[in-house]
């Protein structure tokens, strides 16, 4: 998982529930960092802030979303509203979450968006063995 937070108190609060969890992260205090580390390496879920000091998260979202890559994307944000919330589902995101993260409502998400990606995570596994026969 790739966590994106402008606030580093945030930041290693956050990666540190989450590896605490279970969770394999890398966090990063940028857009621009989370593009350069998502060109190096694989993630299956990324965990952003809407409200980035460099491109924002909507413009992360759109740069993720162009590259083609089976990933879920969990925005969250200070300022959420329904509009807010309609316009990230729209640009590719897969849930919205208000800050202050409640963490229980947030390892549930990322609970189901981990259960849901597992067939994707084993279809190269599969034509592996199916070609071994």
């Amino acid at each position: 998982m790739l966590l994106v937070d402008d606030d580093k108190n945030t930041l290693d609060g956050l990666v540190k529930i989450l590896v605490r969890d279970g969770f394999s992260v890398s966090g990063v205090l940028s857009g621009y960092e989370a593009l350069n580390l998502l060109s190096k390496e694989k993630f299956d879920i990324i965990l952003t802030d809407m409200k980035l000091s460099d491109i924002g998260g909507l413009s992360l979202i759109h740069e993720v979303r162009k590259r083609k890559t089976p990933i879920s994307i969990v925005v969250i944000t200070a300022y959420s509203s329904e509009k807010m919330a309609a316009e990230v589902t729209k640009c590719g995101a897969d849930y919205f979450l208000a800050k202050p993260v409640n963490i229980e409502e947030l390892e549930l998400v990322l609970e189901k968006l981990w259960v849901r990606r597992q067939p994707v995570n084993q279809i190269p596994l599969l034509k592996k063995s199916k070609a071994q026969y």
